[in-house]
């Protein structure tokens, strides 16, 4: 199962093991799709939101770039060649096909609209990581995750 971490440090898990989602701009194409909520993000949107004023003459070949290691990273098991099934292809540009319940963001906008959840299940949906490391204790700090993804007009991070 693949699921994805918003509410907190930027992450994902492939059946419950961590995905190394590459370097800041890399990442930055996954935040903006899943800020993006399922939608189709336009290809020249990206740019944009990644290059800001800087758009280099290559933006769209790094972008695609970004998308197939991506798409290595997120399905390991995809042969080579076929349809991606998670960071999908439409027009004019790409989109995350997952349900709610893969993205702890989506999840708790689908129970916070769900008027049958109870208190319990909204503050299970909104729990901050825990600590893995051994000797350490309590949930760990939730900073944004768009930080994770460098500094971007789009994610509200201050360039450095």
């Amino acid at each position: 199962m693949l699921t994805f971490r918003v509410l907190g440090p930027l992450a994902a898990h492939v059946d419950g093991e961590p995905v190394v989602l590459g370097r800041p701009r890399q990442r930055s194409v996954l935040g903006r799709l899943l800020a993006a909520g399922g939608q189709v993000v336009p290809v020249d949107r990206l740019i944009d939101d990644l290059y800001a004023d800087e758009v280099p003459p290559k933006a769209l070949a790094a972008v695609q770039s970004y998308v197939s290691n991506l798409r290595r990273a997120i399905e390991p098991g995809r042969s080579p060649r076929s349809p991606a099934e998670v960071l999908v292809t439409r027009p004019p540009g790409y989109a995350l096909d997952l349900e709610a319940e893969a993205v702890d963001a989506w999840r708790f906008e689908s129970l916070v609209r769900d008027p049958a959840a109870g208190p319990g299940q909204l503050a299970e949906a909104h729990a901050p990581p825990t600590r893995s490391s051994p000797g350490s204790t309590g949930p760990m700090p939730r900073p944004s995750c768009w930080r994770s993804c460098g500094s971007r007009r789009w994610s509200g991070t201050p360039r450095r």
